[in-house]
């Protein structure tokens, strides 16, 4: 069938690290009925060929496509090792109710959010918000990739846990060092 085909071109393309599957995540109780995985191609260069983009640098929507690919990439290749799940919370109703990436830890989970955009602006009713502040969730971090280099710091809105705004670039570099020589093990 074409969708068994479909499917398979798929696992291909994921065993060869050309594509990253993202499945959702439970956060708020609820079974997660016929949510969709996300699909995030491992290489900007490679989707920006196959889709003909060549002024992707200048589109600011295009570059955040490719920042919050790079955030999951960069996450799931941190907790590849780990007793983790990473994938991404969508709650019903639309777009403006997700968290791009949940690291899920036995103890607990890491909730990510990239707003990559001049304006990073988070409100009471974003998901990384609603779900920081429900004691249940089982929330440790709660984290907010920028653009803007000034964005360092904790979001003024009240949380049960903390939710912490950082550019990206510095969010990257942070993960790259504590991967390279933060977490290795000396025996």
């Amino acid at each position: 069938t074409p969708a068994a085909t479909v499917s398979n071109y798929i696992q291909f393309l994921e065993r060869a690290n050309l594509i990253y599957i993202s499945e959702p995540v439970n956060l708020d109780g609820k079974k997660v009925l016929k949510a969709k995985p996300k699909i995030y191609i491992a290489d900007a260069a490679i989707r920006n060929a196959v889709l003909m983009l060549d002024n992707v640098l200048t589109d600011p929507e295009e570059m955040g496509v490719m920042v919050e690919t790079s955030v999951y990439k960069h996450l799931a290749a941190f907790y590849y090792r780990s007793n983790t799940r990473v994938g991404y919370y969508r709650k019903a109703g639309g777009r403006e109710s997700e968290v791009d990436v949940v690291v899920e830890f036995p103890q607990g989970k890491i909730l990510t959010e990239v707003k990559y955009r001049e304006n990073s602006a988070i409100t009471e009713k974003d998901a990384i918000v609603e779900i920081s502040r429900d004691e249940k969730a089982g929330v440790s971090a709660s984290i907010v990739v920028t653009k803007r280099p000034e964005d360092y710091g904790i979001l003024s809105i009240k949380t049960n846990v903390p939710v912490m705004k950082i550019p990206a670039h510095a969010f990257l570099y942070l993960l790259g060092h504590a991967e390279k020589t933060g977490y290795l093990r000396v025996k």
